[in-house]
């Protein structure tokens, strides 16, 4: 849990492509090292209680072949609205990346990224099954977390603009005077198993308004809702985990900070 940065990955890479790739290395560290250790020193003591997974759905069958022509053909001829709208959707994006309506002012490290993971998602739009299409991009990915994302995302703007635009309050200055305590802040945030608070602090580093070590905290502990089954299913062992995120996101976070990052 402490590799993953929830759905707020999606907007880092956007808005702070580079330090968003150095906070996915250092989270991948990371989760290698303390699950080892975890492993190590702590699997005897920590109880971790046996899990139910009666509600999870499993497929009993592949549908169709990966990259099948003829099946990707028979899937245009009788194409889905959720495949159409998907699909045109990205033709579009992809259309206003390369022209320049979308990002323009020369081709910057945001709009390559942008433009490669739109191309990335058309082909997988354009070729896998109807089912996967339908039930896990459109259903579980397109219906369920992109109004999410859009929503705290533009939350956050918004918050950004009636606190720094309009109201002019010194959020750097308030944060140099007490940045350990925004750094607990951004570590006790990071314990809420949904995707979207922690977009506040991915917009205010954007702005430079807080170090980097403060948005590297947040992202070690917070999960977005990975965890949410496991709370569902046992609360000990969804209290231990998160504890073991906030111990390392706020000691790693301190020490960066420390150095003055």
């Amino acid at each position: 849990m402490i590799a993953t940065s929830g759905d707020e990955e999606f907007v880092m890479l956007a808005l702070v492509p580079r330090q968003a790739i150095l906070i996915f290395g250092v989270c991948f560290a990371l989760g290698v090292l303390v699950g080892a250790l975890v492993d190590a020193i702590a699997s005897r003591r920590l109880r971790v209680d046996p899990l139910c997974c009666d509600g999870l759905e499993v497929h009993e069958r592949i549908e169709g072949t990966a990259l099948d022509r003829a099946q990707i053909k028979r899937q245009w001829r009788d194409c889905t609205a959720a495949r159409g709208i998907l699909a045109v959707s990205l033709v579009l994006l992809v259309a206003g990346v390369v022209s320049g309506q979308i990002d323009p002012g020369g081709w910057s490290s945001v709009r390559v990224m942008l433009l490669v993971a739109s191309a990335i998602a058309l082909f997988i739009v354009a070729t896998v099954s109807d089912h996967f299409l339908d039930e896990h991009l459109w259903r579980h990915v397109a219906k369920r977390h992109l109004p999410g994302i859009f929503l705290w995302t533009l939350g956050a703007l918004v918050a950004m603009y009636l606190l720094l635009d309009r109201a002019h309050f010194d959020v750097a200055g308030a944060v140099e005077r007490g940045k350990w305590i925004v750094l607990a802040v951004a570590c006790i945030i990071g314990l809420i198993p949904e995707s979207g608070p922690h977009l506040v602090f991915v917009m205010l580093f954007a702005r430079g308004e807080i170090p980097f070590s403060i948005l590297l905290a947040s992202s070690i502990v917070q999960d977005g809702h990975g965890m949410l089954p496991m709370l569902a299913q046992s609360r000990r062992t969804f209290v231990t985990v998160k504890a073991i995120n906030f111990v390392v996101g706020l000691a790693v976070g301190a020490a960066v900070l420390a150095f003055g990052y």
